[in-house]
C-alpha cells in the first residue's frame, strides 16, 4: 500500500465500521472493523494502521445523529424506559446501566446492558428460574486498567421486546468499574434513579456521572 493512501483507507475504515455498528447491529468494535476491512478489501493490511475504537465511536454517534435523528432519540428512549423495568425487576442485584444504551449509540439491535451485583452468581440465577425467565450463560473477559484482566459471568434473555446482557459481579465490585472499550477509562454506569432521572431531562440526553455511579 502507497503510504500517502494510509489516511483515505483509516478515514474508509471509519466510516464503514461505524456504518456496519449502526446498521447491522454488530456491537464489538474489533469485529466491525475487521468486517469493514473485508469488504473494502484491506483484510491483510497491518492492523496497526487501523482506528481507534475511540475513532470510531464518534463516527457512530455522528451517523446516528445525522441518518438516523429523531426516529433514533425515539428507540433511544424506548431502550432506556425498557431497561429501568429491568433494573426495577432485577432490583435486589443493584443493577447500573452500561453500553450502549447508556452512552446514546445504542439502535434496535443493540442488547441492554446491566452489571448486576451478588454475592455469588447461582443468587441471580436461581431469582431468574424462580420468575420463568429463560436464559443463555456466557462468560466475558474484562479489563481493569493495569491489573490482570478478569473472565465475569453474562446472561443474555429476552426482556419485553428487548435483550439484556447481565453482567455479574461480586457484592463489593460496585465501586470499580471496567475499562471501557472506547477510551481505555473506567466504564461509565448509572443506578436506576439516576437513569430516571435522564429519561426526565432528554431522551438524548449525555449522562454526566462518574464511574461508581454517583
Amino acid at each position: 500500500m502507497v503510504k500517502s493512501q494510509q489516511p483515505r483507507l483509516r478515514r474508509l475504515l471509519v466510516v464503514e465500521s461505524a456504518r456496519i455498528m449502526a446498521e447491522e447491529g454488530v456491537a464489538d468494535f474489533r469485529a466491525a472493523k475487521e468486517k469493514a476491512a473485508r469488504r473494502l478489501g484491506i483484510a491483510g493490511e497491518a492492523q496497526q494502521l487501523w482506528p481507534s475504537n475511540a475513532e470510531v465511536h464518534a463516527e457512530l454517534q455522528s451517523r446516528l445523529a445525522l441518518f438516523h435523528g429523531d426516529a433514533h432519540d425515539a428507540e433511544l428512549q424506548h431502550l432506556r424506559r425498557t431497561a429501568l423495568a429491568a433494573m426495577n425487576w432485577l432490583g435486589d442485584f443493584a443493577p447500573r446501566l452500561s453500553g450502549p444504551v447508556l452512552e446514546g449509540t445504542a439502535t434496535g439491535h443493540s442488547a441492554i446492558v446491566l452489571h448486576l451485583f451478588a454475592d455469588t452468581p447461582e443468587s441471580v440465577l436461581f431469582f431468574l428460574l424462580d420468575q420463568g425467565a429463560s436464559y443463555e450463560e456466557g462468560r466475558q473477559m474484562l479489563h481493569f486498567g493495569e491489573q490482570t484482566p478478569r473472565e465475569y459471568p453474562v446472561l443474555r434473555l429476552p426482556y419485553a421486546g428487548c435483550e439484556l446482557r447481565l453482567v455479574i459481579f461480586g457484592l463489593d465490585e460496585d465501586r470499580r468499574s471496567p475499562a471501557s472499550p472506547v477510551d481505555g477509562k473506567p466504564l461509565r454506569r448509572i443506578n436506576a434513579a439516576q437513569l430516571q432521572r435522564l429519561l426526565d431531562a432528554s431522551p438524548a440526553a449525555s449522562p454526566l456521572v462518574d464511574s461508581a455511579g454517583r
